[in-house]
């Protein structure tokens, strides 16, 4: 049981990071960063990959060693729904990183119109964790069985 909590919490505090690091990105990409955000930038997106793994071995570590185990999860349509909408965050997150390296690498600062083009992406990421603790709340309660 201690293990269960555990593995929840680190799990939790993973997710709140990317929303953290979600956030923090948008905040830097507010105006068309100078040399040292874009660094910045370029870290807390490399911070947000490496949350964004954390929430996947926490999850899966739960899967196997929680409380609940896997026979809890596989045949509810919530946890699907969570499993996708994370997905789905994380091929939406595959744009935003390609451009922050691909400006990191050039020798000139990006425009005001590259950068406000980043932000729907980011947005959007936003918008599905944001769903996502409806969804574990649904699975978690037994709903979908």
């Amino acid at each position: 049981m201690l293990l269960d909590a555990l593995l929840a919490t680190l799990h939790h505090l993973a997710v709140f990071g990317l929303v953290a690091m979600l956030i923090a990105e948008l905040v830097l990409l507010d105006c068309v960063p100078s040399g040292q955000r874009l660094r910045l930038l370029a870290r807390l997106d490399a911070t947000y990959g490496a949350l964004a793994l954390v929430v996947i071995v926490a999850g899966a570590l739960r899967l196997v060693f929680g409380a609940k185990g896997w026979a809890f999860y596989v045949h509810n349509p919530f946890f699907w729904m969570k499993l996708g909408a994370f997905g789905l965050v994380g091929v939406l997150s595959v744009r935003p990183t390609r451009t922050v390296l691909r400006w990191r690498r050039q020798s000139t600062l990006p425009d005001a119109m590259a950068v406000h083009a980043l932000r729907p992406w980011l947005l959007a990421q936003l918008g599905l964790l944001a769903l996502m603790p409806l969804l574990a709340a649904l699975m978690a309660r037994g709903l979908g069985h």
